[in-house]
């Protein structure tokens, strides 16, 4: 009976975990169709797990400005388990991951300082905004926050505050 017991455990306590070798049915469930499988192929899975420690754990918006919704979602890198986001643009089969080992800007090379994050859309922004379509922002509440920004041929990083 406690073999059972621990075995029931185990699996409701793995289900929900972003550590395993693919994403989690939840975790993808919810994704766009076009992404999903880009999200759950191998070579992707098997570097990077989707997180859910922040809700949303995946956003919308026009990333790159070609008109279309593309998809950002936090990500962990399974070897070193350091946090970021990939961004997935639509039409596209590769994923572009930031932070997660990758550095961008004050961001650096692990998000796991990020607490909150949102789109900010491109036309609320103003002409003088960098980028050419939406942008994230992301944040460390009460603390520090940035803009991930697509320019052209990478995504860049813009200080908000300190």
């Amino acid at each position: 009976m406690r073999s059972r017991l621990f075995i029931v455990a185990a699996l409701l306590l793995g289900a929900g975990t972003a550590s395993g070798a693919e994403p989690t049915w939840q975790e993808l469930q919810n994704l766009p169709s076009w992404a999903s499988p880009v999200f759950g192929e191998q070579r992707f899975a098997s570097t990077y797990a989707l997180t859910t420690r922040i809700n949303p754990y995946f956003l919308q918006g026009d990333f790159n400005g070609d008109g279309q919704l593309d998809v950002a979602v936090l990500v962990q890198l399974k070897r070193t388990m350091q946090q970021g986001i990939a961004i997935l643009h639509a039409g596209s089969m590769t994923p572009i991951v930031v932070g997660a080992g990758k550095e961008i800007g004050n961001g650096g090379d692990d998000f796991s300082w990020l607490d909150a994050w949102s789109v900010s859309a491109r036309d609320t922004r103003g002409k003088t905004a960098p980028g050419r379509g939406d942008a994230l922002l992301v944040q460390k509440l009460e603390s520090a926050s940035g803009l991930i920004y697509w320019d052209g041929r990478a995504y860049q990083w813009r200080q908000q505050g300190d």
